[in-house]
């Protein structure tokens, strides 16, 4: 519940306004696990809110830590046994503040299908609430607290699911994120990744506080973009770029596309080309990602000559671009992989096949 949804709860109770804002700042700024910690809260006011509300904070059941200790990954189960991933990723800065990343997922599985992602393997899926949502990030900001970061400073919608096909519930868990009682994040420092879906980022661009747009691109050829990405195969690149151009116009915020490199498939001076020619003369950053390996697939990273290569190309070719570090790799880092060995291991329940056809 947003906060005028709080007031008016709690005021059909008899409460004044301040207790309404007293209970969203234990949910949304201190993150509280457990009623019993509201301890400005009276004790009948608490007792009532657990018998006549749903409090279930996001049940942990595996939590990852990569060797460098930078990088945190959490397995959590919903109320209804679905099982979601979170990512923190933590940056000490030197000349500039230290930034704690939490990567979020916004459907507990993907409908579109990418050749290379291990979430796009799971075919029993559902949109998330915005409260499913909330508590990822709660989560990972109470681990960033416990790795000593003050919290979260940015969210990125790009775990799993399809943040587009999800749009009601991601606005409203930014809502509650970007609220001054709450982690009072800036829109700036929040990023919506997508595949690509066209009719969604025109929405997206009408929004009064505008995010940062992230697209995953992958390929600059059509054909070979359709197999990587055939639920994003519905537009055209060229529908594409004219609606990134629109959020463009409209926020007047850079463009970011992220770019998977995948030995031997996209990886070429030759693709390189094909890159530049589809961006030139936009002003737009390319995140170029040495992929990380997902068990059972065949796209591997590239070798580092060939990521060397690459990334030549595309500086003589005038790409802006920046050479992102690969994160996770030692504790399932890509999105679905750690629940995919959490299944194995016997932990989930049966899938329907034929869900999400």
């Amino acid at each position: 519940m947003d906060l005028p949804g709080l007031t008016d709860l709690l005021a059909a109770w008899g409460e004044p306004a301040y207790r309404a804002r007293q209970l969203f700042g234990w949910l949304h700024q201190k993150n509280a696990g457990d009623l019993a910690e509201m301890s400005d809260l009276p004790k009948a006011l608490r007792r009532r809110l657990a018998e006549e509300t749903d409090f279930q904070p996001l049940k942990l059941l595996r939590r990852q830590e990569s060797a460098a200790g930078d990088t945190v990954k959490l397995l959590l189960e919903l109320a209804d046994g679905e099982q979601i991933e979170t990512v923190l990723m933590l940056y000490r800065r030197k000349d500039s503040r230290d930034r704690a990343t939490c990567c979020v997922s916004s459907q507990s599985g993907c409908a579109m299908g990418c050749a290379f992602c291990a979430t796009g393997q799971y075919r029993r899926f559902r949109n998330l609430t915005a409260g499913e949502i909330l508590g990822q990030c709660y989560w990972a900001c109470r681990a960033a607290r416990e790795k000593g970061f003050a919290g979260l400073s940015n969210v990125v919608f790009m775990g799993m699911g399809e943040p587009l096909y999800n749009l009601n519930h991601v606005a409203a868990a930014l809502a509650a994120l970007e609220h001054p009682l709450g982690l009072a994040l800036s829109h700036r420092r929040v990023t919506v990744s997508t595949c690509g879906v066209v009719p969604q980022i025109y929405r997206l661009s009408e929004w009064e506080q505008p995010v940062e747009l992230a697209v995953s691109l992958h390929s600059a050829d059509e054909a070979l973009r359709r197999q990587l990405m055939p639920g994003a195969g519905r537009w055209s690149l060229a529908q594409l770029m004219e609606a990134c151009r629109a959020y463009r116009r409209r926020t007047g915020r850079r463009l970011t596309f992220e770019y998977a490199l995948f030995k031997g498939v996209n990886d070429s001076p030759s693709a390189a080309a094909q890159l530049a020619a589809l961006l030139t003369g936009e002003d737009i950053l390319v995140n170029i990602i040495p992929a990380n390996p997902v068990e059972g697939s065949a796209f591997t990273a590239p070798s580092a000559k060939t990521i060397e290569n690459f990334t030549a190309a595309c500086r003589r070719l005038g790409i802006h671009f920046q050479l992102r570090e690969s994160r996770g790799q030692d504790i399932d880092g890509a999105c679905g992989q750690l629940r995919k060995r959490n299944q194995i291991c016997g932990d989930a329940f049966a899938v329907d096949p034929a869900f999400g056809e």
